[in-house]
C-alpha cells in the first residue's frame, strides 16, 4: 500500500487569471506546496488553487512553480505544486474573477455598499456641441443644419450609422472649425465604440 493514500487528500480546482476553471482534482496540501497524483492536470504558474474547507469558505493560493515527476522508485507520477497563499475568502470570491463595466456612470463594488447617486444630463458632448453651434454661428441655415448633424450623430451613437453621421457633420462644419474642433476628440471616440 502507498504511503501517500493514508495522507489527506483535499479536493480543489485549479483556476487560470482569466476566471476560467480549468482542472479539478485531489491533492495533498502542506504550507508551501500541492501534491498532486494526477499526471494528466492541467495547472500553470499564476493559476489559483482553490480548496473549500468545513466552514464551506476557500482556501486560495497562487501556483509559483507546478513541477511533474515521472514514475520513479514505487513512486506514482506526481506533480509537486509550490504554491504562495493568498488567503481565506468566501465561496467563488477574492481571486480571478471577470468583471466587465461599462455604460455611463458605471461603477463596481466589491465588498462595499453603493451609496452614490447618478445625476445625468442631456448626452454630455452632443449638449456642448449644440450650445458651441447656438452661441457662435450666426448664419442661420448652416445653424440649423450643424444641430441637424449633431442630433444625427447622438441618435446613431453606439451604431455602425455613427460613422456615416459623422462624416457628414465634419463636412458640413468645415467653415466653422474653430469653434467646433474642440468637440472632434470625444465625437471621434465613439467611432471606436
Amino acid at each position: 500500500m502507498s504511503p501517500f493514500k493514508s495522507m489527506p487528500h483535499s479536493d480543489f480546482e485549479v483556476v487560470s487569471p482569466q476566471g476560467e476553471v480549468r482542472a479539478k482534482g485531489r491533492g495533498i496540501f502542506s504550507a508551501e506546496q500541492v501534491t498532486v497524483f494526477d499526471e494528466k492536470l492541467l495547472v500553470f504558474s499564476n493559476d489559483e488553487i482553490r480548496r473549500t474547507i468545513p466552514s464551506g469558505a476557500e482556501d486560495v493560493f497562487t501556483v509559483v512553480d507546478p513541477r511533474f515527476y515521472g514514475k520513479m522508485a514505487g513512486i506514482p507520477a506526481h506533480f509537486q505544486i509550490k504554491v504562495r497563499r493568498k488567503g481565506t475568502f468566501p465561496r467563488h470570491e477574492g481571486g480571478y474573477y471577470n468583471i466587465s463595466v461599462s455604460g455611463e456612470n458605471a461603477r463596481v463594488n466589491l465588498g462595499s455598499t453603493d451609496n452614490s447617486s447618478n445625476v445625468v444630463t442631456n448626452s454630455g458632448v452632443f449638449a456642448d456641441l449644440i450650445g458651441a453651434i447656438e452661441g457662435s454661428i450666426q448664419d442661420g441655415s448652416e445653424k440649423t443644419a450643424l444641430i441637424e448633424g449633431v442630433r444625427a450623430m447622438e441618435s446613431a451613437k453606439g451604431t455602425p450609422d455613427f460613422a456615416a453621421a459623422y462624416s457628414k457633420f465634419v463636412g458640413a462644419a468645415a467653415n466653422h472649425i474653430t469653434v467646433l474642433a474642440p468637440f472632434l476628440p470625444a465625437l471621434s471616440g465613439y467611432l471606436a465604440g
